[in-house]
């Protein structure tokens, strides 16, 4: 770091104010670990970009819709589109705050027994509870990309 002085100074010679510009060293800076430390914290800012720009990536353009329910006396059928692009994969079933995970038997896409949805396609999901309220339905996929909404009976 450098300091600039900027002053009148009088001169040897008849008095006279003139003016001067000095540099001067600082020997102030910092210390060495606390280079290390803010080298770290730098690096792991970047790295947390990163993360978030390739999870970005990976979800871009997912997305699911929930196009009907159906409430029957002991269970009741969801049915879920992959409206976006790519394939998703439905984890679990939210309903009324209740987590249902979901595995290939109580999940059907056209009579086959996966739990991938692929672009375009509506799948079926059976839940195996009766209910006679309205309930607040989330659907979740592994990559993170949900649907939620109210259904009444």
């Amino acid at each position: 770091m450098f300091n600039v002085r900027i002053g009148l100074y009088h001169s040897e010679k008849g008095k006279r104010l003139t003016r001067c510009r000095g540099f001067s060293k600082s020997k102030k800076g910092i210390h060495p670990v606390s280079t290390v430390i803010l080298l770290f914290v730098i690096l792991l800012v970047i790295v947390g970009i990163i993360h978030l720009w390739i999870t970005m990536k990976e979800r871009a353009g997912h997305a699911i819709q929930i196009q009907s329910v159906t409430f029957e006396e002991s269970r009741t059928r969801i049915y879920v589109q992959n409206v976006g692009k790519g394939t998703v994969i439905i984890e679990s079933v939210h309903i009324n705050d209740e987590k249902i995970d979901i595995h290939s038997t109580n999940y059907k896409e056209d009579s086959e027994k996966t739990t991938e949805i692929k672009e375009r396609q509506t799948v079926e999901l059976i839940i195996n509870r009766a209910y006679k309220e309205k309930v607040h339905i989330r659907v979740v996929c592994k990559d993170g990309t949900f649907i939620e909404a109210e259904w009444e009976p």
